[in-house]
């Protein structure tokens, strides 16, 4: 009885062994496709901020590209987990406005949500972001009524006074134009 324990002991440490160099033979030759797919991913993102809108594309195998407006932006948040944190990265998430159409509520976030993964200037993107969305609201798009009621306004008489003065002098300098051509 005393030679059983042996017997299975001594099968069982030989697979063991076995199992151990598999694992690791089978992390060495994982491992290169794992950093190429990390780094062709890591390539395939990039992000655009331009004056009116942000750009996000994602994806390897299947491409994923977003324009979000700054006109519906309502809200950029910095989120750092501990391994990013660790690591000096962090995420950036900008939410834009949206009416529900009654779709999934995951889904419903997906299309609203724009992420820039793992960067390692978020509070820059963050800072650049509401600069640009503070510059663009600045620009008479969505001003709020009391300042609207402060600028002087046009009359409707004036407004159309200019534009026939406009339009007549047009005619004269197409008027003139015809003529030149008709006598070449």
């Amino acid at each position: 009885m005393p030679e059983l324990p042996f017997r299975i002991l001594s099968w069982f440490v030989p697979l063991f062994v076995f199992l151990e160099y598999l694992g690791i033979l089978t992390f060495l030759l994982v491992f290169p496709v794992t950093y190429a797919l990390v780094r062709i991913e890591f390539e395939q993102h990039w992000y655009i901020v331009t004056d009116r809108s942000l750009r996000i594309r994602t994806g390897v195998l299947s491409l994923s590209e977003s324009t979000m407006s700054f006109a519906n932006l309502q809200q950029v948040e910095v989120k750092q987990g501990p391994l990013q944190r660790f690591l000096g990265l962090a995420d950036v998430r900008v939410r834009s406005a949206g009416g529900s159409d009654g779709s999934e509520a995951g889904q419903h976030d997906q299309l609203h949500m724009g992420v820039f993964r793992n960067v390692e200037n978020a509070e820059e993107i963050r800072d650049l972001i509401v600069e640009r969305l503070k510059r663009f609201r600045e620009a008479g798009l969505g001003d709020p009524d009391h300042d609207r009621k402060t600028a002087p306004a046009k009359s409707p008489s004036a407004i159309s006074t200019d534009a026939l003065d406009a339009a007549r002098e047009m005619l004269t300098e197409a008027r003139a134009l015809r003529a030149a051509a008709s006598r070449a």
